[in-house]
């Protein structure tokens, strides 16, 4: 269970417009190449015995069903979002059946029956993952946490990078909710995000639109990444406020 020392920093065009690193033998992180869009996103697609599950098909710059299929194999594909925004789902058109942009969407598909709140567990054959509400950067925001890796895919509630939060209540509220599940006998190895935005430098980040980053922070961040946004959040109060810190910065909308 491996990360790559570098990923993809957008300074040769040549490269794929994909770089795939394997976690482990079930579990893909994808970069879309920043050199297709700047905003270089992350997919993951979860390998189960009968479904796989992708998270997110990027900005819709680069060709994406080809590599999936290949990679999915003949399993069974569930295509869903970390959120809907644009680089996010900018790709789905490429695939037959998608979950829903939505709050609501998400929620039917998934089984909430009061969403934000609660858990819903998604079976993908022999690997459970548990889904958790995180709205507050997107209405329809999830975390998804694997039961077997001990993942936390956070999507753009938490990343290196700029956090940006357009519903300064429902920010607050979820990620304190999201440090209460893992709390609470869920343990957290890495939490991964959907960019890196940040500098390998503590807190500098990239400018925006920047489509080269030498010196990149690290995709992977340690689960006391989670219970520091939390804090750091309870103390700033009901009034939104920039927070710059080490491996993030909230950033008001």
């Amino acid at each position: 269970m491996t990360f790559p020392e570098q990923w993809d920093d957008g300074t040769d065009p040549s490269t794929p417009a994909h770089q795939i690193h394997w976690y482990d033998d079930r579990t893909a992180i994808i970069r879309q190449a920043l050199h297709t869009n700047f905003e270089g996103p992350f997919l993951y697609l979860l390998l189960g015995d009968e479904r796989a599950l992708l998270l997110d098909t990027g900005t819709g710059h680069a060709p994406l069903r080809p590599l999936i299929d290949e990679l999915a194999g003949d399993r069974e594909l569930v295509v869903a979002h970390t959120h809907s925004h644009g680089d996010h789902v900018g790709g789905d058109g490429e695939f037959d059946q998608v979950v829903g942009k939505t709050a609501d969407d998400v929620a039917q598909y998934f089984g909430f029956a009061d969403w934000p709140n609660g858990v819903v567990q998604f079976d993908l054959g022999g690997r459970v993952l548990d889904i958790v509400p995180i709205p507050g950067h997107h209405a329809s925001h999830i975390a998804t946490y694997d039961r077997n890796t001990r993942l936390l895919f956070s999507g753009d509630s938490l990343y290196p990078g700029r956090l940006y939060v357009f519903d300064w209540p429902s920010f607050r509220a979820s990620v304190a909710r999201l440090a209460e599940f893992v709390a609470d006998g869920n343990p957290v190895e890495w939490i991964l995000g959907a960019h890196i935005e940040l500098t390998d430098q503590p807190g500098k980040d990239f400018e925006m639109g920047s489509d080269q980053h030498p010196g990149e922070h690290e995709l992977q961040l340690r689960p006391d990444v989670l219970t520091e946004l939390a804090e750091v959040l309870a103390e700033a109060g009901e009034e939104p406020v920039r927070i710059e810190r080490k491996d993030f910065i909230v950033y008001p909308v």
